[in-house]
């Protein structure tokens, strides 16, 4: 039987699909769907699960309201200029980032990152589970924190682990959606991005490749970039003094091209960096891939993480996927079961370059020494 909040999810995924292609009747009545069942999980729940989901209830009466008076047409959402959009609602109210469907991933999937896990805890985890002792220090969950550090390292699953742990709305947003050529946009994209996860009792926001939204400001700089700082820093300050629990995670492969004032206390807090897993965290994500898969006897995934140094995760995952294709198409071919074995590992890693080198690591190590 279906449970109250897989239909919820499935409320909220019909909704979004139908503000996409602009069905705004069918949008209306998806959103109803979606208070009603939050209604049902309000009076389910104690606490602050059910606050939010109070919270939601009324938000998304309300978001139906808006729905059904607006009429049905085709067109891309968020992409007119704003004077003359006055269809665009999921840029308005911020629905264009949030993510419906809840992150399934949680620390359990997240190999290595024992560091980012630490911060990660001390700054909402554990402020969540005893509220009073935090008040008891002056401290006050969420906040900012930059993860910076090669591609393919598993910033963005650390963010969507974190949603999934506090059960919570995941916003996401890269710097190139909130980018745009008209004047004072990108500024207005910004702050409803901001707005709407501030409206929620607890939220996360994601802002992925965030070197192109805070670009490093010069005598050169465009005043748009200018602007977009300055207006990043002002809806930041309020976001850190919501009573709700609020967490910014900034994402970046070049930290050296952000603007210096986003790195001052009181924006992102914590600075913590991605690095390739190491030999440990090499063999989680070798077992996480391999799981419900069979694997011939003798073969030494420990062997395999040690012979895969500077890997990142996903260079990891590519020469799983790799191996088990070859694994599959002997299994065709000889119409047997399939079975990976060291030979399919040997030529996926063979095939498969390291995408992390040693002077992709250098300009890490460099910005750390003189930045930290």
């Amino acid at each position: 039987m279906q449970s109250m909040t897989e239909k919820k999810r499935e409320f909220e995924t019909a909704c979004a699909a139908a503000v996409k292609a602009r069905n705004f009747t069918e949008a209306a009545r998806a959103a109803s769907g979606v208070a009603d069942c939050a209604e049902i999980l309000a009076a389910r729940t104690t606490g602050i699960v059910a606050e939010a989901y109070e919270k939601e209830v009324a938000s998304w009466r309300q978001l139906a309201t808006k729905f059904e008076g607006r009429k049905n047409g085709v067109g891309r959402l968020g992409k007119t200029r704003p004077a003359d959009n006055d269809e665009g609602l999921s840029t308005a109210d911020g629905g264009e980032w949030l993510v419906a469907e809840k992150p399934n991933v949680t620390f359990d999937d997240i190999a290595g990152m024992e560091e980012a896990k630490r911060v990660i805890d001390e700054m909402v985890i554990y402020p969540m589970k005893s509220p009073e002792k935090a008040r008891a220090l002056g401290l006050n969950p969420g906040g900012g924190v930059l993860l910076f550090g090669p591609p393919g390292t598993g910033k963005t699953m650390l963010g969507r682990a974190i949603a999934g742990a506090l059960d919570a709305p995941f916003y996401y947003a890269s710097g190139a959606d909130l980018r745009s050529k008209w004047y004072g946009e990108s500024e207005q994209r910004l702050s409803q991005l901001m707005n709407a996860a501030k409206a929620q009792k607890v939220a996360v926001v994601f802002l992925d490749e965030i070197e192109s939204l805070l670009p490093r400001r010069t005598e050169a700089s465009h005043a748009a970039d200018n602007r977009v700082v300055t207006q990043f820093l002002s809806d930041l300050g309020g976001f850190r003094e919501s009573s709700n629990l609020l967490l910014v995670l900034g994402a970046t492969n070049k930290p050296w091209d952000i603007d210096e004032a986003v790195f001052r206390t009181g924006r992102f807090d914590e600075k913590v960096y991605i690095g390739p897993p190491d030999c440990a965290a090499r063999k989680k994500i070798l077992e996480l891939n391999l799981k419900g898969a069979q694997v011939a006897d003798g073969v030494d995934i420990g062997a395999i993480a040690d012979a895969m140094e500077g890997a990142s995760g996903s260079d990891v995952s590519a020469v799983v996927s790799a191996a088990k294709r070859a694994a599959l198409g002997r299994a065709i071919k000889e119409d047997v079961d399939p079975v990976i074995v060291a030979a399919d590992f040997d030529e996926a890693r063979r095939r498969i370059p390291l995408s992390i080198t040693e002077a992709i690591l250098a300009p890490y190590r460099k910005f750390m020494e003189e930045r930290f």
